[in-house]
């Protein structure tokens, strides 16, 4: 049963459904830094695509959930390995270190 919060709900399946159905930056925005849930921040924050804000709360959000998928879009090097090394969570540290594998194939591929 929806409880009508839409995006505000603690429950990942009405969160992220309301999400999908948002395209307005702004809202998205205010969906990355208000939502409870984590998995609508999550997506609020892959839909906007902005790699400045996703570099954030991959070093910032109090959910490893957000953190963890954030790393995977992250380009800089230095900040997955420091993330890599430095994380609270396990499974940030873990997949941060498989972005910066990854980030280094790419890199020696390039030369």
């Amino acid at each position: 049963m929806r409880s009508g919060l839409g995006w505000r709900s603690l429950n990942p399946v009405e969160a992220v459904a309301d999400v999908h159905s948002i395209e307005n930056k702004d809202t998205l925005f205010r969906i990355a830094y208000e939502a409870r849930n984590p998995e609508a921040r999550r997506l609020a924050l892959i839909k906007m695509g902005d790699k400045r804000l996703m570099a954030a709360f991959a070093q910032s959000d109090c959910s490893p959930i957000v953190r963890r998928r954030m790393v995977r879009e992250l380009d800089d090097i230095a900040l997955v390995r420091r993330i890599a090394e430095n994380d609270d969570d396990r499974s940030v540290r873990e997949s941060a270190a498989q972005r910066l594998a990854q980030l280094e194939r790419e890199s020696a591929g390039q030369k």
